[in-house]
């Protein structure tokens, strides 16, 4: 058995605290036992776990990302989120959870801010681990533990923010090309239809593809083939996973198209892009 350790926030309720700018919603600490898994779970609050330790894996939606020490990963209320400690190097991590009305903003701040949208790398996660634990020490439902609970819960994001170097100015600037790209970032491993996400936005499909080529210099089917292709080079590079389930994993129709886009783009199959990386490493 693994060990657990965590903290409930119960001063308020849960209809206060979603009406909260920012409010605290548990934290805790979990040393997993080898496979264990939890989920698949849809939760009503934010969730930012940082792995101290170990490996496991995460699935959400229709990504899959292999984690290790120095990882943290994002999962967003309303998301189907599974993950899995790994079988040889189960791994250990810390996690906090909040709501409110901002909440979403502020996670969607950090998740536009890194390369894989759930994922960070790189952290120092013994600091946000300290953090967590002064949360966890903390006994009783009184309005001083509610207050000092909350003020940690702000120094962690104050902590993330710095670490993945956001860039306030480029906030809150954003406009349908900028909100369609965010949609893409999320969602890429879905099988999107472009036409289907102009309808949502309100606007034709030609015109998208004309306001998101003058903005990012690719047309959004490319962008979003390109999204695509990155995150299989990550899973064929680091993980064991078959092709055919990385193909399934990020929206192709199947593995001979995913292969065929693959080839057309890299000049070599995905099963030699595998073979390569590993006798370069």
């Amino acid at each position: 058995m693994g060990i657990m350790k965590e903290y409930k926030e119960t001063h308020h309720s849960l209809m206060y605290k979603s009406t909260s700018d920012l409010s605290l919603y548990s934290a805790g600490y979990e040393e997993c036992p080898s496979g264990y898994g939890y989920g698949p779970k849809i939760r009503s609050y934010h969730l930012i776990h940082f792995v101290l330790y170990g490996k496991g894996e995460l699935h959400i939606n229709e990504h899959i990302f292999q984690l290790s020490a120095g990882d943290a990963f994002f999962i967003p209320a309303g998301k189907v989120s599974y993950y899995e400690a790994s079988k040889e190097d189960p791994w250990c991590y810390a996690w906090v959870s909040f709501l409110g009305i901002n909440s979403q903003m502020y996670l969607y701040q950090l998740m536009t801010s890194t390369d894989d949208v759930y994922i960070v790398h790189g952290l120092d996660n013994q600091k946000y681990k300290e953090r967590i634990f002064e949360i966890i020490s903390l006994q009783g439902v009184s309005t001083s533990r509610y207050f000092q609970a909350n003020g940690i819960l702000f120094q962690i994001m104050a902590m993330l923010f710095d670490d993945i170097n956001f860039q306030e100015s480029n906030w809150g600037k954003s406009s349908v090309v900028d909100e369609v790209k965010f949609y893409l970032d999320i969602n890429y491993a879905e099988k999107i239809k472009l036409r289907d996400v102009a309808k949502s936005f309100g606007i034709h499909p030609n015109y998208l593809t004309r306001i998101f080529h003058e903005k990012y210099g690719i047309s959004p089917k490319q962008y979003l083939i390109s999204l695509k292709l990155k995150k299989a080079r990550r899973l064929l590079t680091t993980t064991e996973l078959s092709v055919s389930v990385i193909s399934s994993s990020l929206g192709f129709d199947d593995q001979l198209a995913f292969s065929k886009i693959f080839k057309k783009e890299f000049a070599v199959s995905p099963s030699e892009y595998r073979k390569q990386s590993r006798i370069s490493s």
